[in-house]
């Protein structure tokens, strides 16, 4: 190649790549997933620059300086047409993507010039084509620590950093990268001296001294992590009759003993539904929370299984959480598959509809109704996509995650209760079902199944909720929306309302319609006493159709809660019977069932209504405060005694909580959901008090209730929870399991 084509071709690879970019999802916006993307070409390009400038120039300083400004020309080219492109595909950050591109191809530049030459001392004439096996080289070891070590992210030498979880969709520049990033620099300056030897020793071994010393730096901040690591770092270890558990070293005994035979229950589940053990003991890493599994292992808000290691990695595990179980799952999935990765395929690429339907389908916890309730109802409402797009990894990707699991898991399920779990492992083994014409009978089956579901008409506004959201591609500043959202929530959480709301009109900045910080808004505006402008903005959502019925319906609570506060009991009263009418959320329903019977007053009408409709964020000492003064006014209240066993609970005060909420239904609790969330909580501290086998019985009394407002899937947790109770029984578990106060879902995503 003459000299003076090389860079033109260069420039016509760069800018090509970024126009195409441009037109890709998620890559066409300056942010991380830009930047990584446009590091390859970068790469190769700034090694090539590097060989050929060794070449021309003798001394190895004076040709990285050459190649590394033409590299570093050349990767500017594609800031070019992807901030034009902000004109059509909107920018939320375009500041923080300026900075991930100067620490990915930006600096890549400079180093892979390094690198090639260094090469192109050592090979002066095959450099390019050794450049190109080095670089594969890091990208082959960084695939083989994947494969072998925790893990899912990956810091590498040329691409810089490799997240490793589509679900976390907040990509953040922290202090890793920057280590890594400085190691990399390091390593480079290392090369480019030792390729100037026998000249400028000194240099040489200086160069040596700041590799090393930036190699501690990132060995400091997290950047090698193998499995020894992650398990020294978390610091405990408990061996089951099936598992081994690593876990905080600060847990204690109790906590620890309840969780190991709470997973090894969920192994016992899996058993029996998968008809297959692991043949390999599953290791069971569990992180404190989020930020400490994030650090170890790289999966932040995703839960992570890598069935070809038997393990699987979880934050802040509970007993019960469905997780467990999900996770687990992917473990035993192992079993039924073959190949190096143990996973279903789909030609070369992981089979995700089946591998994320068999774990939904063994684990079949999701609320009010089962998997395949919800599906029929995602039909009902027009979210459901069509079966086939979701059997296929692009189409399923394409789908926000919670439809895509809970349809491919109904069809699993469906397959496994219609065939048996043979077919199920056959199925999933080949990777799907054969022959074709089976696959359409199968598929036509399951649909009729859905179609003729009963369902409650208020499950279908639910529904529309839950499930009809876009997939990661095809959001709007998909990482900085997240990075808003996280920074809300975590201001709200230490009181910073300042910074919560400012975090807040940013995002309905980029994003006016959403609905999810829409409703943040509303609370922390009532939460700062600003209550016209709740009000207002509580109205605005209310008489938005595009908002949805299930957030129109919490706007107008909000509404009927402060006309209640003023004394207008009419308006407020007419507005709760409107929404218990309409309401499905048991949450919802219990709240709106208890201001009901405190609107229609008795001595702790007051202190009950003051307690409901206080602003979200409220202290905690002013919401007992005000439980205190109801309990002072009508002690004997079935309301009010629910009202304190809840708190009893919050306490882990179980023996008082019993005791409440059996007066509270023996004095006659004024509505059904109250009276199953009594008698549910009743069961729950009994298994949490240890006494197993009456937890067991309640369970499976409430499981039985004729009461046509317990719906199948909340039919099916009880059972479980039977099931789960009668194990512990019979394992003599410890006392302490941890329990956290009725937490409400995490939201977390599963992998």
């Amino acid at each position: 190649m003459r000299r003076g084509l090389f860079t033109p071709i260069w420039s016509g690879v760069l800018l090509a790549t970024a126009i195409a970019l441009c037109f890709v999802p998620l890559f066409n916006l300056l942010a991380f997933e830009f930047a990584f993307a446009v590091g390859l070409p970068v790469t190769f390009c700034a090694g090539a620059l590097g060989v050929r400038a060794r070449r021309a120039e003798p001394d190895a300083w004076r040709a990285w300086g050459r190649a590394g400004l033409r590299a570093t020309a050349l990767a500017a080219l594609p800031l070019a047409p992807i901030s034009l492109n902000a004109l059509r595909v909107q920018n939320c950050n375009y500041l923080e993507g300026l900075i991930f591109y100067a620490l990915l191809p930006g600096l890549t530049a400079w180093l892979a010039a390094g690198v090639g030459v260094a090469i192109g001392r050592v090979a002066p004439r095959r450099g390019v084509l050794l450049f190109v096996v080095v670089v594969l080289g890091t990208v082959l070891l960084g695939l083989a620590r994947f494969y072998w070590q925790p893990p899912v992210d990956a810091f590498n030498l040329f691409l810089g950093y490799y997240p490793g979880s589509l679900y976390d969709e907040v990509v953040a520049i922290g202090d890793r990268l920057l280590a890594s990033r400085l190691q990399d620099a390091g390593l480079v300056v290392a090369l480019v001296a030792a390729s100037a030897l026998p000249r400028g020793r000194a240099l040489a071994v200086g160069a040596a001294a700041l590799a090393v010393g930036t190699g501690l730096v990132a060995r400091a901040h997290d950047v090698f992590r193998d499995a020894a690591y992650v398990q020294a770092a978390l610091g405990g270890h408990r061996a089951t009759a099936h598992l081994d558990l690593y876990h905080p070293a600060d847990w204690t005994p109790g906590r620890v003993s309840a969780l190991a035979k709470d997973l090894e229950f969920a192994y016992q589940e899996l058993a029996e539904f998968l008809g297959v053990e692991p043949s390999e003991r599953p290791a069971i890493y569990l992180y404190a929370d989020l930020a400490s599994k994030k650090r170890l292992m790289g999966a932040g808000r995703s839960r992570i299984a890598k069935p070809w290691q038997r393990a699987m990695h979880i934050q802040a595990l509970q007993v019960g959480d469905a997780v467990a179980i999900h996770e687990l799952a992917h473990v035993f999935s192992a079993e039924i598959a073959t190949g190096p990765l143990r996973l279903s395929m789909h030609g070369p690429l992981p089979h995700m509809g089946l591998i994320e339907g068999l774990a939904v389908a063994a684990t079949w916890e999701s609320g009010r109704l089962d998997g395949h309730q919800w599906s029929a109802a995602m039909r009902r409402v027009g979210a459901a996509p069509p079966l086939r797009r979701l059997l296929n990894p692009a189409g399923f990707l394409s789908q926000n995650s919670r439809t895509a699991y809970t349809l491919c898991g109904s069809f699993v399920r469906f397959q496994q209760e219609k065939e048996g779990p043979a077919a199920v492992a056959d199925t999933y083994r080949t990777g799907g079902v054969d022959p074709p014409a089976r696959l359409d009978a199968l598929v036509a089956a399951w649909e009729g199944f859905l179609d003729a579901q009963p369902l409650d008409p208020r499950a279908l506004a639910e529904a529309k909720a839950r499930f009809d959201h876009p997939a990661i591609f095809a959001k709007v500043c998909a990482h900085e929306i997240a990075a808003l959202r996280r920074k809300a929530s975590e201001a709200m959480a230490v009181g910073d309302a300042a910074e919560a709301m400012a975090a807040l009109d940013r995002l309905l900045g980029h994003v006016p319609g959403d609905v999810q910080a829409r409703l943040t808004r509303i609370s922390l505006l009532l939460a700062t006493g600003q209550i016209p402008v709740a009000l207002d903005a509580a109205r605005q959502v209310a008489d938005d159709e595009r908002a949805g019925a299930v957030a129109r319906m919490r706007a107008r609570e909000w509404i009927a809660d402060l006309e209640a506060a003023e004394g207008e009991v009419a308006p407020a009263r007419a507005a709760y019977d409107a929404l218990l009418a309409e309401a499905y959320d048991r949450d919802q329903v219990r709240r709106l069932a208890v201001k009901r019977v405190a609107l229609d007053g008795g001595p702790a009408a007051a202190a009950i209504l003051k307690l409901l409709t206080a602003p979200p964020g409220t202290p905690r000492a002013e919401s007992d405060a005000a439980l205190d003064a109801a309990v002072a006014a009508d002690a004997a209240s079935p309301v009010v005694l629910y009202l304190q066993g809840r708190r009893h609970l919050r306490e882990g005060r179980f023996d008082a909580e019993i005791a409440a909420l059996q007066a509270a239904l023996a004095g006659g609790l004024p509505h059904p959901a109250l009276r199953f969330e009594a008698a549910r909580l009743i069961a729950r501290a009994r298994f949490d008090r240890g006494e197993y086998l009456e937890a067991a019985a309640a369970f499976d009394a409430l499981a039985a209730d004729p009461d046509p407002e317990i719906e199948r899937g909340e039919r099916f947790i009880l059972r479980r929870w039977a099931r789960r109770a009668r194990f512990f029984a019979s394992a003599g578990v410890d006392k302490d399991p941890g329990r956290p106060e009725d937490a409400a879902d995490s939201g977390d995503a599963e992998e």
